[in-house]
């Protein structure tokens, strides 16, 4: 009995030892990963979990990996939702499921793009859907408060205005601080102006110099690259958006009434310093009678109006598996705040992909616009704000006063704001700019983890300005039809971009991925313009439609330039296990601008990064959905010249010669050194640091980052003053230096989310930098004809400090300082009793202290609310109206 049950036993272990051989016995797995619309996901990870082996899917979605009957294959990919497969077979088929929150989780890092776990560089990104919560002519309103560490001002309320934007500060006194602008890979020389915000899709902002390197020289003040845009495989789908919006000025000037505005007259003649009781401030007839009569005229409301925004878009996107179409057309119509301007945008958009095999891929994308402007033509505003209201704006007989206002003392008048209201054949400021672009491509796969991209980009522009002043706008009483003034400019531009590169993408033992891109690139610009003046037409609907007739014709000068650029780039991306992050940048630029010896610098830059998260030791905390540290550190650099600043310039001018005895009878046309040449200019070269943290929390219901910078920027161009013998007071040099340091915070939060359907999502985002000038031109420490002080921002406020008024008791002091009670006390810096320009100090900057953003997000079912804020805090302005000195006679 014993035995038998031993043979039993022993034959129950040898067969489950021959199950534990078959069972693990390795068989090659053969598969094939899908989306759900069947079609191929190339790149796409497949790995053995809790293993060590891995793959990558290729351009057919294809992959083949040793793996153990019943194992577990992890298998994802950017925009997938992660999918786990068993293996019962050798042949699998994967279908992995769009992932739409992680669309918002893909960068675009300047010639190629990652995914946001792996970033190490300063980025941020912001969807076109975000965008479009703000109905706007362009994109500058529309990023406002959306990105920590980019500041975007509005520089005007007129029609179709745009603004500034700067990357964490200025860097240069006298070059350009505004960001590189990319648009679909490639470099975009027209203005965001020109581009329809409906065809934009996402905008991914690089900000320090491990991420702009890349970009060489054109991205040392930061990169804005904008992705339109594209088609998708499926039926045809068409889309239209429209909207309708409303702009009024929300705090107009508080102005005087007509009994107020003679009062402060008499009060202004009473209260003369130098001559008590002076008729200097005396009301005209005119203002005398309409006094009497009550009149008083608000200039203000008369000319504002609701200013109106209408847009119309209509697109049409889909294609197949080989082919993806996108056409968009735009229409967009602004009215201003002051009656008669308007802006009319047409926009026309097209991006085409199509796969011609496995290996081959080409694609197209144009993007044109025209616009088309009418505006005032003159300071119409400035003239509402200053205009006595005792003057009527229309004669008796209901006609336009187009001169309401004698001043004293002169055969001057000031012109009635209300001219540019309805009188286009009086007055006319008409523009209309074009702007092209068409960008081609063509891609070959030359292996399975190589490949090979060339893109062509042509950009083409032009600006017609068509200026017309006639005789009843210009501030002359005795003016006819001969005194108009005319002008007409033409400003026109290409440019043409050609890049190849080489990428090399492959991911060893499932846990080293390896992305190597070699890149060549090629640029050339050409730009002209050229203006012409006239004086004096027979009659004002002429205008400037026909310039025979005009009496005199004046050429204003022009302008022609062209430049060129080349690069060479390299850039290696190598992560560890989904843990360790290094990516590290070198391109080498010339630029043509440079004289010999000069056109060429190299810009090196490497960022690091740890996902703390995938360490063991991070595995028990439940609490932290993500954490990563990032350090970054980098050279770019900025030419900062225009062409033919090395060479110098020379001017002309007339002088006397000959034996002519009255000076100006014998003139001959001779040059002079306008500028000096200088080869020895050099680029201005920023250095910076950059260390951040990103973080997820409570299964990413709440994240962020925070991050600090320093740079420092050396050779900054500026003018150095040179001893009279040299025969031109200064020369370009390259002698300035800048430095600056800040911190940016962001954080998002899903406040709530029910089953119900509704949510509440909040973002917030602040920031703050501080510049300082660290060296100026011949050592000087300050330089007030253009506001730069050593150790102070790049712009601050140069003024007199106003501590107050001057009181009763202070009569005796006051006029001490040649004033009286009532006006306004300004600070005696040196103490030498006298108020002069020495008493000048810094009395504010531009820079703010604190700019934030805060969005909250109210979702449920198909409706949505969107209350965007935004603010710059601790900043200091100047109010041209307000600080001018326009006298008391209006």
């Amino acid at each position: 009995m014993f035995e038998r049950i031993s043979k039993v036993c022993c034959m129950i272990i040898v067969a489950q030892a021959f199950a534990f051989v078959a069972f693990s016995q390795n068989i090659l797995v053969k598969g094939k990963v899908t989306n759900d619309k069947g079609e191929a996901v190339s790149g796409a990870s497949v790995v053995i979990k809790g293993g060590t082996g891995g793959a990558a899917t290729d351009a057919a979605g294809n992959f083949s990996i040793s793996a153990a009957t019943g194992a577990t294959l992890v298998i994802s990919a950017i925009n997938y939702v992660e999918k786990e497969v068993t293996v019962n077979s050798s042949d699998i088929s994967v279908t992995l499921a769009r992932d739409e929150r992680s669309l918002s989780d893909v960068v675009v890092i300047g010639y190629g793009s990652q995914r946001k776990k792996d970033v190490t560089g300063s980025t941020v990104s912001v969807k076109g859907e975000t965008l479009n919560e703000i109905k706007a002519p362009n994109i500058y309103n529309q990023l406002q408060g959306r990105a920590a560490g980019v500041d975007i001002v509005s520089n005007s309320s007129d029609i179709g205005a745009g603004g500034r934007i700067l990357i964490r500060g200025s860097r240069s006194l006298s070059g350009n601080n505004n960001p590189l602008l990319v648009v679909d890979g490639m470099v975009y020389g027209g203005s965001i102006n020109d581009l329809d915000p409906e065809s934009i899709a996402n905008v991914d902002i690089l900000k320090d110099a491990s991420a702009t390197a890349i970009y060489g020289s054109r991205g040392s003040n930061g990169v804005l690259i904008i992705t339109t845009k594209r088609g998708s495989s499926g039926k045809p789908v068409t889309n239209y958006n429209g909207y309708i919006g409303f702009k009024n000025v929300i705090d107009t000037y508080t102005l005087f009434n007509g009994a107020e505005y003679a009062q402060f007259k008499a009060d202004a003649a009473v209260g003369n310093s130098n001559t008590p009781g002076t008729n200097l401030y005396a009301l005209t007839p005119d203002e005398q009678a309409n006094l009497a009569k009550g009149v008083s005229t608000d200039w203000q409301d008369l000319l504002l109006t609701t200013g109106i925004r209408t847009a119309h878009d209509v697109s049409v996107r889909g294609g197949n598996d080989r082919t993806q179409f996108y056409f968009g057309v735009g229409y967009f119509r602004e009215t201003g705040v002051i009656h008669d301007q308007s802006l009319d945008r047409y926009s026309f958009n097209v991006n085409i992909d199509h796969k011609i095999s496995d290996r081959i891929k080409v694609g197209f994308t144009s993007f044109n616009t025209m616009n088309i402007s009418n505006r005032v033509g003159t300071n119409a505003y400035g003239a509402a704000t200053r205009l006595s209201p005792l003057f009527k704006p229309y004669n008796d007989d209901g006609t336009l006063n187009f001169r309401p206002a004698i001043q004293q003392g002169a055969d001057q008048q000031q012109i009635n704001p209300l001219t540019s209201i309805g009188n286009k054949e009086l007055i006319r400021a008409y523009q209309r700019r074009y702007q092209f672009q068409q960008n081609f491509y063509g891609e070959v796969k030359i292996l399975k983890d190589l490949k090979f991209r060339s893109t062509f980009g042509y950009g083409w522009s032009q600006t017609l300005n068509d200026n017309y002043t006639g005789p009843n706008t210009v501030f002359n009483s005795n003016a006819t039809a001969a005194g108009a003034n005319l002008s007409q400019a033409n400003a026109e531009g290409w440019q043409y971009t050609i890049n190849n590169s080489l990428e090399y993408n492959r991911t060893f033992a499932g846990k080293h991925k390896l992305t190597v891109l070699a890149l060549q690139e090629v640029q050339k610009n050409h730009y002209q313009a050229q203006q012409f003046n006239g004086f004096g037409v027979p009659a004002d609907f002429i205008q400037d439609y026909n310039w025979v007739l005009v009496n005199t014709v004046t050429p204003q000068g022009g302008n022609f330039n062209e430049s060129g650029l080349i690069g060479y780039m390299g850039r290696a991306i190598y992560g560890f296990d989904d843990k360790y992050l290094l990516t590290a940048t070198v391109r080498s630029d010339g630029a043509s601008v440079l004289a010999p010896g000069h056109k060429y610098t190299t810009y090196p830059a490497v960022s690091v990064g740890w996902n703390l998260d995938r360490e063991s030791f991070m595995r028990n905390v439940d609490f932290v959905s993500s954490l990563k540290l990032r350090a970054g550190w980098g050279i770019s650099s900025n030419a900062g010249i225009n062409p033919y600043t090395t060479l110098g310039s020379l001017n002309s001018n007339f002088y006397n010669f000959g034996a002519g005895t009255t000076a100006g009878t014998n003139l001959a046309n001779g040059y002079t050194i306008n500028t000096a040449p200088n080869p020895l200019l050099t680029w201005e070269k920023t250095t910076g640091t950059n260390i951040g943290v990103d973080f997820s929390l409570f299964n990413n219901r709440l994240s962020g980052t925070i991050e600090y910078y320093k740079t420092k920027t050396n050779d900054i161009l500026l003018s150095k003053e040179l001893p009279r013998s040299v025969g031109v007071n200064s020369q370009l040099t390259n002698v300035g230096k800048t430095s600056s340091h800040g911190m940016e915070f962001t954080l998002s939060s899903v406040n709530i989310s029910s089953k119900s359907g509704f949510t509440w999502r909040t973002d917030v985002n602040a920031f703050f930098n501080r510049e300082k000038i660290v060296a100026l031109q011949n050592n000087l420490q300050r330089d007030i004809g253009n506001g730069w002080f050593v150790g102070q921002p790049i712009a601050v406020i140069f003024d007199y400090k106003k501590i107050g008024i001057w009181q009763t008791s202070e009569a005796a002091q006051a006029q001490v300082y040649g004033v009286a009670p009532g006006d306004i006390k300004i600070e005696d810096v040196n103490k030498d009793n006298a108020i002069t320009a020495a008493d000048k100090q810094i009395v504010g900057n531009y820079q703010p202290d604190l700019v934030a953003g805060l969005t909250n997000r109210f979702e449920f079912k198909n409706f949505d609310l969107n209350i965007v804020m935004f603010g710059r805090f601790g900043q200091n302005a100047v109010v041209t109206y307000l600080s001018a000195d326009g006298g008391a006679g209006g």
